[in-house]
């Protein structure tokens, strides 16, 4: 999967969790687990991209953010 692709996967998997908070503030237990479980996993498919994102960048070259003063 390529940069770009996995940049998209990510934001995918944003909108995702955020709709999974919407749905768990009006849910009852049974949903809240169902819930949780699938934001467990969004979260662990995440870390998994940042940490392919950060295995590519340290192979290439190196850009650092400036924080405007």
């Amino acid at each position: 999967m390529n940069r770009r692709a996995k940049f998209l996967w990510m934001k995918e998997i944003l909108e995702h969790l955020d709709e999974c908070h919407r749905q768990w503030q009006h849910a009852d237990d049974q949903t809240e687990r169902y819930l949780a479980e699938a934001m467990k996993r969004d979260m662990e498919e995440l870390r998994g991209l940042c940490d392919s994102l950060r295995g590519e960048s340290s192979r290439g070259p190196r850009f650092h953010a400036v924080a405007a003063a």
